[in-house]
């Protein structure tokens, strides 16, 4: 048997067939890459989406909270507290120059024991008798104690911040970042007497009387810093609880 015959029949893989292996490789792993990275996309923008839809919701539920509180004043109104503060007249304005929000509102509590978080309180037996003290107190017999605060919002166009105070006093600190507008506008009654919004909401400059303002309407447009989703607007309409009754 030769075996020099043998073995020149071998065949080895040749050049094409070399690069045609290549290549459907190179297509396979190129394949994987691309659907690995638009997977990693989608990801990245549901997240970002996600961001932004938690911080409108936080803030809007914050500042509704508050909203709906404002000038609630305990079981007596506000013209029987002697001794009220100025800022308790006009628990709720809007600065267009400043942009700053400012509300007074109290804390849901029950009233039995020593205020906490207040930068007055309301001390009133319900029937007859209602005063202020500044910051804590704790209630006598037979009355009850309601934490009153002055909180105020900042929209600084030009850091696109939302910027918070408590207390009316102090620097602001920043409360959200990659705001890109806020805007506030109000529902109004026909008359003091009226509970309801008549007709469409208005500017806070075009507000002729505070006592008229039944409701608040706050819409923000939020900005993604690294524009992987485009700005998202949100807004919440409000309705004051203690003129809404």
């Amino acid at each position: 048997m030769d075996k020099r015959n043998v073995f020149g029949k071998q065949a080895g893989i040749s050049v094409v067939e070399m690069l045609v292996a290549l290549a459907l490789g190179l297509i396979l792993v190129l394949g994987v890459v691309q659907l690995f990275t638009s997977s990693k996309r989608t990801y990245q923008i549901q997240d970002a989406a996600a961001r932004l839809q938690e911080d409108g919701r936080y803030v809007l539920t914050r500042m509704s909270q508050e909203l709906r509180m404002a000038g609630m004043f305990g079981c007596l109104a506000a013209s029987n507290i002697a001794n009220r503060p100025a800022a308790f007249d006009d628990p709720i304005e809007w600065d267009n120059g400043t942009g700053t929000l400012r509300i007074v509102t109290s804390n849901a509590t029950r009233g039995v024991g020593t205020t906490t978080n207040a930068d007055w309180t309301l001390v009133t037996d319900c029937r007859t008798n209602a005063t202020v003290q500044a910051g804590v107190a704790a209630p006598g017999a037979g009355q009850v104690a309601l934490p009153v605060r002055l909180v105020e919002y900042r929209f600084d166009a030009d850091a696109g911040e939302l910027l918070f105070r408590g207390g009316g006093a102090g620097a602001f600190t920043t409360l959200m970042s990659g705001v890109q507008s806020m805007n506030v506008s109000f529902g109004l009654a026909a008359a003091v007497e009226d509970s309801y919004v008549s007709g469409n909401y208005v500017a806070g400059a075009a507000v002729p009387n505070p006592e008229l303002i039944r409701s608040v309407r706050i819409e923000i447009v939020l900005e993604d810093a690294d524009g992987l989703v485009s700005d998202q607007p949100y807004s919440v309409a409000v309705a004051l609880r203690n003129r809404s009754i």
